[in-house]
């Protein structure tokens, strides 16, 4: 059993916690994750508090142009994680990670490159203690740095999963993400 229901990439709670998200561009913007296939988790506590979690993963499988993330990599990225709950953030991130194997768009294509997350050092240090390094929340729950020549102003640190992986979970689904996959 997991914390997470999942919902889709326009639900007016995730974006609220999104746009207060350190990555954020256009605070407000009804969609607020990147083009593509996308795997949105929420999770709240009975006090009302929340997180959220967004997978992401480019169609590069359609050849069209655009498609392919800009660094070649054919992987699955978490592009958000925000947690104001009292959950502990690395048990999140495993429960997301087994969440992701149970999602239909991880598991249609080869990820040769895995599973990854990028981290802002700069912009992350005053949510953890002067004594943790950037990301400990992610390299408790199995990530590890990795090398990418993708370190710009977005992120400098990069980290991959690298445990085995966990048992899928299926989330729960958030009754909009149920209504629209019932109309279909």
């Amino acid at each position: 059993m997991t914390r997470w229901i999942e919902t889709d990439k326009g639900d007016p709670l995730g974006r609220e916690l999104a746009d207060r998200h350190y990555t954020r561009v256009s605070v407000g913007h009804p969609m607020w994750t990147r083009p593509g296939w996308n795997q949105v988790l929420l999770a709240e506590q009975r006090n009302g508090r929340r997180a959220v979690f967004v997978w992401w993963r480019p169609k590069w499988e359609s050849g069209l142009p655009g498609t392919e993330r800009k660094d070649g990599l054919h992987c699955v990225e978490c592009t958000i994680f925000r947690n104001e709950t009292r959950f502990r953030s690395s048990e999140l991130i495993r429960e997301a990670v087994a969440c992701l194997l149970s999602w239909e768009h991880a598991l249609d294509v080869a990820l040769p490159d895995g599973i990854i997350t990028a981290v802002n050092s700069v912009k992350t240090s005053a949510g953890r203690a002067a004594s943790s390094p950037p990301g400990v929340c992610f390299r408790r729950a199995g990530f590890t740095p990795f090398e990418h020549a993708g370190k710009n102003r977005r992120a400098d640190l990069w980290l991959r999963y690298i445990e085995p992986l966990p048992e899928p979970l299926e989330p729960k689904l958030s009754e909009r993400l149920s209504l629209r996959r019932n109309s279909r």
